[in-house]
């Protein structure tokens, strides 16, 4: 139920909690020769990211360039679709917004007053199926409606535990829509949840054939390669997914355990740091993960921190017999290294 209960997730929140901009600033050269003031040497620009029908867009990359190509600022929007950057020298400038294959740019010319951009990405807002994704690829905007209703059916049985109904939603979906990569994906994920990794995997395949910009796919495609052992093509498949949705937390959380399997612990760490930040809430198997990172780093007050905290927010979870196991093993090598 661990995969099922991750990417469902993905299915009924938003991909992101972040309620602000996030923005990264890179220092900009001063020009030689040219003496400024505080006030002459930064300047703000700020904008707002909208769909072809005026709504507008979170979770945006956007990011400014200077003339010879290099990105001095970058950014995320917020709920608002709103961005800014608070300390930009006057100059001209491209700004880009990049929304999963979607692309807006513009030209700006940065002066004392502060600038207000919009952008227009080329597509309409998100279609009422229970998808979050801020960015909508062609193919999902040819599923008909009846097809989502049957989908959104599907995930609220799944919520409720009731497979078999959901599984029938899905038929119905699928045939009224063949092709609708989301609704194959969970199909694939109740193929997960009953031990049929090929089948999911199979099933996978097609959604993106379907749709190759269905971010939901690589990331349950990349679980199942993990299953598999298939650490490295879990790993490709799991990028080409954070290219489409870079705020989705569940990447993260199987980048680390592909990592892990690979005996990388310290990429692995940063990985599961990566996915903690961006869980809407807490998400217990993540302190299992980092624990046997930090067991392959021979880091065991950590990992006892860590396994603890499973246990305290899992006391009978599916993992908890062998979370109990690693805690005792853990305690025992940390008292026979030095020091202790």
């Amino acid at each position: 139920m661990v995969h099922r209960a991750a990417f469902l997730a993905l299915a009924l929140m938003a991909f992101s909690i972040s309620a602000l901009a996030q923005t990264n600033y890179s220092a900009v050269p001063q020009h030689p020769g040219i003496q400024n003031s505080r006030q002459d040497m930064f300047n703000s620009l700020s904008g707002t990211v909208l769909s072809v029908d005026n709504k507008p867009l979170k979770d945006v990359h956007v990011a400014l360039r200077d003339n010879n190509g290099s990105t001095v600022a970058s950014a995320y929007t917020n709920a608002a679709g709103m961005f800014e950057f608070a300390q930009v020298h006057p100059g001209a400038y491209d700004l880009m917004a990049t929304s999963g294959v979607s692309q807006a740019e513009e030209r700006v010319d940065v002066t004392r007053m502060p600038g207000n951009i919009i952008l227009r990405l080329p597509v309409q807002s998100t279609p009422t199926d229970g998808n979050p994704a801020s960015s909508i690829s062609v193919a999902q905007f040819k599923v008909p409606s009846k097809a989502r209703d049957e989908l959104k059916s599907a995930r609220e049985a799944s919520a409720k535990g009731k497979d078999d109904d959901a599984a029938k939603h899905l038929a119905k979906a699928l045939e009224i829509y063949p092709k609708y990569a989301d609704a194959i994906t969970m199909r694939a994920l109740l193929k997960m949840d009953a031990k049929d990794t090929q089948g999911a995997i199979a099933d996978l395949q097609e959604a993106i054939k379907d749709d190759e910009n269905c971010a939901m796919a690589y990331m349950v495609m990349g679980a199942a390669l993990n299953q598999e052992a298939k650490f490295d093509d879990a790993i490709r498949t799991l990028q080409r997914g954070e290219a489409l949705s870079p705020t989705a937390w569940q990447i993260y959380f199987e980048m680390g355990k592909s990592l892990i399997g690979k005996g990388q612990y310290e990429p692995a760490l940063r990985q599961l740091d990566r996915a903690q930040s961006l869980v809407p809430k807490e998400y217990a198997p993540l302190h299992m993960a980092k624990a046997h990172a930090m067991m392959g780093l021979n880091n065991y007050t950590d990992a006892m921190t860590e396994l603890q905290a499973y246990l305290d927010k899992t006391p009978k979870g599916p993992q908890s017999d062998q979370a109990q196991k690693l805690l005792n093993q853990a305690k025992a090598f940390a008292t026979k290294q030095p020091g202790q």
